[in-house]
């Protein structure tokens, strides 16, 4: 990072004529520039040390060969004489913003995670700090928080929609059992406000000295309020958790940092009030970095549903695998997903297996703009032909959104974002086929 206080300025003249101290210290800071550019750190350091002392015995401002200095110690991997250099500078000058960014930075390496992140936040208060610089306070205050013991995330959303109670579209249905007779659908889609308030906790305790080691678990707790129509409030609740392992790999010559993980949860459920369901499910997890433009991922996982108001044979069990490939293209990440689903209950006409097909693309636009944009398409078949229906449902969704955000509007770390959502499903039985559009307005959490 440059500094943002300015090197004194002396004309070339001045230079060579005048034995001055000050302009010694001058063509000392010069010099030391040049021999950090050319990796001679060693020399740019022992230069900057007798060259400072002259100074300040001078009684000359030392700031710009004490913040040169410190940067020839980070070079040197001596980051914490380096930390101890800008704190002195930033103490005997506060009003130089890049000093106190380097100094928060070195204590962020140094794994001083408290300090650095009480400067980046007084930081951050300052209305002078440019915006450039004020991105990377908010940067590090992301970083910091990621790898802190304790998190806690709030999900906050409202939205509008028109079929709260996923209910047919038609009015009638054609049921084939019965002589194709039409049959009125004593349910109709009801329209409603959504609130989304929900919490997860993360908390992460290291099982070995160095970190590679590390038990995760979450707490999840969610709810969807269905304003004036709390028969279809619905209400989640989960604990999980499970160890994680870094390692690194080696690949096409150079060691990929990788995450392997594993994780239990059980999960409750509640519909309008009463419980609905509850579900097991343990999962295993692979995330290996390929190199610094291709990440990929693979989740297999198992699950067991038990449902409260239905009989034991339509309790499912499943099984699905997620594979995920990420490329860097411009500034942001394309994601290329697919996913197989099986689900198994006793019943057979029950049974069904899905395939999913997911693309995903996030980048930045300017200095502020975050956007976010999806689509999927996902084909569902059952094994058995339908009862009443007497022909297998065959689902085809069809599903698209984009989420945007601009970085202004952030609140003390909080970021609100606007989604929009639509998905089309066609199925082979006409009582299943839906057409949801979502406008959507929530809230994430930076730091």
């Amino acid at each position: 990072m440059e500094a943002e206080f300015v090197e004194p300025q002396i004309a070339p003249n001045n230079v060579s004529e005048s034995p001055a101290p000050e302009h010694a210290a001058a063509r000392a800071a010069i010099e030391a520039r040049r021999l950090l550019a050319e990796g001679r750190t060693d020399a740019a350091y022992a230069l900057l040390l007798r060259e400072g002392e002259a100074a300040w015995h001078a009684g000359i401002d030392t700031t710009a060969l004490r913040y040169l200095a410190a940067q020839a110690l980070l070079q040197l991997d001596r980051h914490a004489e380096a930390a101890l250099v800008l704190e002195s500078l930033a103490e005997s000058r506060p009003d130089l913003d890049q000093v106190r960014l380097d100094h928060a930075a070195v204590l962020f390496t140094l794994g001083r995670d408290d300090e650095a992140n009480a400067i980046f936040r007084d930081m951050r208060r300052q209305e002078r700090l440019s915006p450039e610089a004020r991105r990377i306070v908010e940067e590090y205050l992301q970083r910091i928080r990621a790898r802190q013991r304790w998190q806690l995330d709030f999900d906050m959303a409202v939205w509008h929609d028109d079929n709260v109670n996923n209910a047919a579209e038609d009015e009638t249905v054609a049921i084939p059992a019965f002589g194709n007779l039409r049959f009125t659908l004593d349910q109709r889609p009801v329209s409603a406000w959504v609130a989304r308030t929900g919490a997860r906790l993360r908390w992460r305790e290291p099982l070995t000295s160095e970190g590679r080691l590390y038990l995760e678990s979450h707490a999840l707790a969610a709810r969807n309020t269905a304003v004036d129509k709390s028969d279809y409030n619905r209400t989640w609740a989960g604990l999980s958790a499970g160890p994680r392992l870094r390692y690194t790999a080696e690949i096409a010559g150079r060691n990929r940092p990788g995450l392997l993980l594993a994780d239990f949860g059980v999960e409750r459920r509640w519909r309008g009030g009463e419980p609905y369901a509850r579900g097991l499910w343990v999962g295993l997890g692979v995330e290996q970095t390929i190199d610094r433009d291709w990440r990929g991922s693979v989740f297999p996982r198992l699950w067991t549903t038990r449902f409260d108001e239905e009989g034991d044979a339509a309790d499912p069990r499943g099984r699905s695998l997620d594979l995920y490939v990420a490329r860097r293209i411009g500034g942001g990440w394309l994601t290329v997903g697919g996913k197989l689903s099986r689900e198994s209950p006793d019943r057979p006409d029950l049974r069904w297996t899905s395939r999913a097909l997911s693309l995903r693309y996030a980048t930045t636009i300017g200095a502020d703009w975050s956007l976010t944009a999806r689509a999927g398409l996902t084909r569902t078949s059952f094994d058995e032909a339908a009862p009443l229906f007497l022909m297998r449902r065959k689902d085809r969704t069809h599903d698209l959104g984009i989420t945007a955000s601009h970085r202004r509007l952030a609140w003390e770390g909080y970021l609100p974002e606007l989604t929009l959502n639509w998905s089309r499903t066609h199925s082979s039985i006409p009582l299943y086929e839906r057409e949801v559009r979502t406008l959507r307005l929530g809230m994430r959490r930076l730091f």
